[in-house]
């Protein structure tokens, strides 16, 4: 077994990251006024560099390791509750549309869907589902049932099921995905910010993050399972009010 393998131990215990993120530490140095924006492929890198050191702890046999469900399913969450936080700060921020129509709001204010929402979680040529999708076939194993995620998604909207993970027990990451983004989400809003970021790109960049782990631990964890521990953490995630996590936009 690689040094790869002993880091992520798919299956041994390890305790929930101790706290939010920073991972402007994990970028080039800070860039002079007028440059170009970080291409996100660098800022993909530099972002899961920084979660993986985060969710790096002692294992019980002593060594370094990383639950990586728990480091998929906290990815996706990211992606899925970006791609929200885009649809308002491009339409809804800007006065392009109201926030009654570029969302079909389910449950008063507690839920939020609708074809805007879905072009870049889903939709759109380039989306989170596009890049993770992307990835599993890269490896050469079968997509995840995108429909059947939805389905379920949906069907659980208002229930104490909501944003728990359809996986087998033993696959079950070891923080939820809300909790995920209650500890991580401003922090890396703004960082992402402060890179000049496009905003239409806030849930890509966590995606491509989680693209790049799902190449680089196919040996750990059978890829298809790993694109729809991403997915059904990114489908719930990203139809949560933000005030459920105490974000304001």
């Amino acid at each position: 077994m690689g040094l790869f393998e002993d880091l992520f131990g798919k299956t041994k215990p390890a305790p929930k990251p101790r706290g939010p993120i920073d991972f402007s530490a994990h970028l080039p140095a800070t860039r002079a006024v007028g440059d170009k924006p970080l291409p996100p492929d660098l800022v993909a890198r530099g972002m899961l560099s920084a979660f993986e050191s985060a969710y790096t702890h002692k294992m019980s046999d002593g060594r370094p390791g990383i639950h990586i469900e728990t480091l998929l399913s906290a990815l996706g969450a990211m992606a899925g509750f970006g791609c929200q936080v885009a649809v308002r700060k491009v339409l809804v921020k800007t006065g392009r549309m109201p926030l009654e129509s570029a969302f079909v709001i389910v449950n008063g204010a507690r839920y939020f869907m609708g074809d805007q929402l879905n072009q870049p979680l889903l939709m759109a040529r380039v989306s989170v589902w596009s890049l993770v999708a992307g990835a599993v076939h890269h490896v050469g194993a079968p997509l995840p049932d995108i429909n059947d995620i939805i389905r379920r998604t949906v069907s659980a909207i208002g229930s104490a099921d909501f944003g728990r993970l359809s996986v087998p027990d033993d696959h079950q990451p070891l923080e939820q995905p809300i909790e995920t983004l209650k500890k991580q989400w401003a922090g890396c809003y703004e960082v992402l910010k402060s890179l000049d970021a496009d905003p239409f790109f806030m849930g890509w960049y966590f995606a491509l993050s989680a693209q790049l782990l799902i190449i680089k631990g196919k040996t750990i964890i059978d890829p298809t399972l790993a694109g729809q521990i991403v997915m059904e953490s990114a489908v719930a995630m990203a139809k949560i009010d933000p005030k459920a996590i105490g974000f304001e936009i």
